[in-house]
């Protein structure tokens, strides 16, 4: 029989799991369950055998990460227009710490190798995990191409998931003042019917928190609102990308804001002829925009994630202002605390949004999953998640 090679990829605290999960998923078939020193064979019922080679980064780190840096590095070279969907994806392989080598026989037999196939599609389903082809497509536990070296994918957008371990092991310990946001947060999403994890810790401690000042939260929100009414030009029936810049530049004549331009951003203003897919992202930063406006206390409310921003109103708040300090000078200070509860509670909508997407359901009622992950990223930036990460590395974590 030939052999086929299939590797497993997760970021699972214990391994352990995976061996649970094979067992279960192949119950019905295995003739033969041998572990051994971290390896699983499995010998079926016609003869022929599955091998399973886990190897964790707590046993394994120097394999680990010299396995997952070469992956990426192989991946970043794949020339693709899903250029958000491609970084998340080399994030996510960057966070990979349990790689699973499995090799098993196969034949002419077509209805066996389904078989084998879906039995390991369960397996990654179980421990969250994706698997990678000889061909080197990553596939979804949902079976959807993830990525391919050839810049392909199923999915228009991906978000990384991490091990809570690597998220949390040298975080300082929850406050009582944490716990209580926390519990706060969990009581208003029972209140409407959205799933929560209990014990999911708030994305930023009150002790590690590196709050922006007015000032930085309306310079982005400027340079965001920019970008994204540039996008909207390029993006409309009569795309005119001189027209755009005007806008643009309009902006820029007011705020200044080709100073507080990230280098992506940059990069994107003076691409000539920028993919239809980026002018998309982008565009969503409306949702950014409006995040940061309330944050700095520019707007009194921050509506709730179920309906688009209210665009003509962000752009009366730009375009009727004379430039940033005249800006800064109709806001007032918003409390921390407000915005860290605001804060939770959006991580909280999130995680409920991918959860639910990793089980192939629809976000929760009243919930839009594209509105959630944008002001979740603009949260991140606000209080310093993700070690005070500059906006371009943001990473919104659930």
């Amino acid at each position: 029989m030939e052999k086929a090679n299939i590797t497993l990829y997760t970021v699972i605290g214990d391994p352990g799991r995976i061996v649970t999960a094979i067992r279960e998923h192949f119950k019905e078939m295995t003739k033969e369950f041998t572990p051994e020193n971290g390896n699983i064979l499995l010998t079926l019922a016609d003869d022929s055998t599955i091998s399973f080679n886990i190897n964790h980064r707590q046993d394994k780190p120097d394999f680990i990460a010299s396995h997952t840096a070469g992956m990426a590095n192989y991946f970043s070279s794949a020339e693709t227009p899903l250029v958000e969907l491609k970084e998340n994806v080399l994030q996510q392989i960057r966070v990979f710490n349990c790689v699973t080598g499995i090799t098993f026989d196969i034949d002419d037999n077509e209805d066996r190798t389904s078989y084998i196939i879906n039995g390991l599609f369960a397996i990654a389903n179980d421990v969250n995990g994706f698997l990678l082809y000889p061909s080197m497509q990553i596939y979804t536990q949902e079976g959807k191409l993830l990525f391919s070296i050839k810049g392909e994918s199923q999915l228009t957008e991906f978000i990384p998931v991490a091990n809570a371990d690597l998220l949390d092991g040298n975080r300082p310990q929850e406050s009582l003042a944490d716990m209580k946001r926390r519990l706060r947060s969990n009581a208003l999403l029972k209140a409407r019917n959205i799933p929560y994890m209990e014990q999911l810790p708030c994305e930023v401690l009150e002790s590690e928190v590196q709050m922006r000042s007015r000032e930085e939260m309306v310079e982005r929100a400027a340079a965001l609102f920019a970008v994204a009414v540039y996008s909207e030009v390029i993006l409309s029936e009569d795309a005119d990308r001189e027209k755009a810049l005007f806008y643009f530049n309009k902006m820029n004549d007011l705020y200044g804001v080709k100073s507080y331009l990230t280098t992506k951003e940059t990069a994107y203003i003076n691409d000539p002829k920028p993919e239809r897919q980026t002018c998309i992202q982008f565009v969503w930063r409306y949702e950014c925009c409006a995040v940061l406006l309330w944050a700095a206390g520019v707007v009194d409310d921050l509506s709730h994630p179920s309906e688009i921003v209210d665009v003509p109103v962000l752009a009366a708040i730009f375009w009727q202002h004379k430039g940033l300090q005249d800006l800064l000078s109709k806001g007032y200070s918003r409390p921390e605390k407000e915005i860290l509860d605001e804060a939770d509670l959006t991580l909280r909508y999130d995680w409920a949004c991918v959860d639910a997407r990793l089980h192939g359901q629809k976000a929760p009622t009243g919930i839009d999953g594209g509105i959630v992950i944008e002001r979740h990223y603009a949260f991140n930036w606000i209080i310093g998640a993700n070690n005070g990460a500059d906006w371009d590395h943001i990473q919104p974590n659930t």
